[in-house]
């Protein structure tokens, strides 16, 4: 390769990762140039015609690698109108990492579902785009309503919550939404359910994938974002995720440990030996009238078995028949905490 083909590479490299995008190429020069970096290893193609640098895109998560990839194929495809998971994403909602498997793209195949290289085409009728982070999504409300409706109610409850949670819409907003889309839309009763169930409290997705384990078991729903006093200093407030009083007063507090706290520096306060210090203190005065506390870790809470026997140990309650089979031992849906990836 010329230098000057090299210098010609970087600049639209530089340029694109500006953008947060993917560089697009077209049949030509420049694609020729690319397609060699990509045998030499020194880029990656995720999608035909879309590059990225090798070492960047080892470091993007799952939900980065989606902007990048829809923001380069805006620039192939002006007229393309992302939605589904994508959309969410470019809404700026959590969206699990699992469920960013393919790039959802609006389609015109009469209510069909088809897919090529990494793309899945959507029928959606009667919408009109919108502008979101850099890209063309289906608007925001329609956008949640085919989450909620076609992923799990964990996963699509994590995407309701956070759109509440960011003020994009009301939940009385969108169950009406919902309400009005129910005939003709598979899985639209789930999507209702889950509409109905959310919360603007949750603070990130993990605490809403946990919310939802603990109904799908049966148990009663927790108060969120419970304020309790520091006895050590008057007017500082601290807020436990989950909290349930029995009715002898008896109270019980759940918090979900995502780790992130202990390894971003911006969260541990320098080292996670301080986040855990302060972690540790700021416990000592949330117990300070001897409630219960349940710790558990996103990997635990997606061990149905295993977080099932934990609520029930630390005595929180149920109000419902559980809606899933509950194993008796381990299960398979133990899962790396990068699985969850809501951020």
């Amino acid at each position: 390769m010329s230098k000057k083909g090299d210098r010609e590479v970087d600049v639209f490299l530089r340029e694109a990762e500006r953008r947060w995008a993917c560089l697009e190429s077209y049949p030509g020069h420049l694609h020729r140039l690319l397609e060699r970096r990509v045998q030499n290893g020194e880029l990656v193609s995720p999608l035909p015609r879309l590059y990225a640098r090798a070492d960047l895109w080892s470091s993007l998560s799952p939900t980065m690698r989606t902007i990048f990839i829809a923001h380069g194929l805006q620039e192939l495809h002006p007229d393309w109108v992302f939605c589904g998971t994508t959309a969410a994403v470019l809404h700026g909602l959590s969206v699990s990492w699992g469920v960013q498997r393919e790039i959802e793209v609006v389609g015109t195949s009469g209510g069909r579902r088809t897919q090529t290289s990494g793309i899945v085409r959507r029928y959606v009728r009667g919408e009109t785009p919108v502008a979101s982070f850099g890209a063309q999504v289906t608007p925001l409300l329609r956008t949640v309503f085919d989450c909620m409706r076609r992923l799990g109610f964990r996963e699509g409850l994590a995407i309701a919550d956070s759109a509440l949670h960011l003020g994009l819409t009301t939940g009385d907003a969108l169950c009406a939404y919902v309400q009005d889309m129910r005939g003709g839309y598979d899985g639209a009763g789930q999507a209702l359910r889950t509409a109905r169930f959310s919360d603007p409290r949750p603070e990130n997705g993990m605490e809403s994938i946990a919310r939802a384990t603990m109904f799908e078991l049966g148990f009663a729903r927790p108060d969120l974002q419970v304020p309790f006093d520091d006895p050590m200093n008057p007017g500082r407030t601290y807020y436990v995720d989950y909290c349930w009083t029995l009715p002898d007063g008896t109270i019980i507090i759940g918090e979900i440990d995502g780790g992130e706290k202990y390894a971003n520096p911006l969260m541990s306060g320098g080292s996670p030996a301080v986040a855990m210090r302060r972690e540790r203190r700021r416990e000592s005065r949330i117990t300070i009238d001897r409630p219960r506390i349940v710790r558990f870790s996103p990997e635990e809470a997606a061990d149905i078995a295993y977080f099932n026997r934990l609520l029930e140990t630390f005595g929180v309650p149920r109000d419902h028949k559980p809606l899933i089979d509950i194993p008796t031992g381990p299960t398979s849906e133990l899962v790396p905490i990068e699985a969850y990836g809501l951020e």
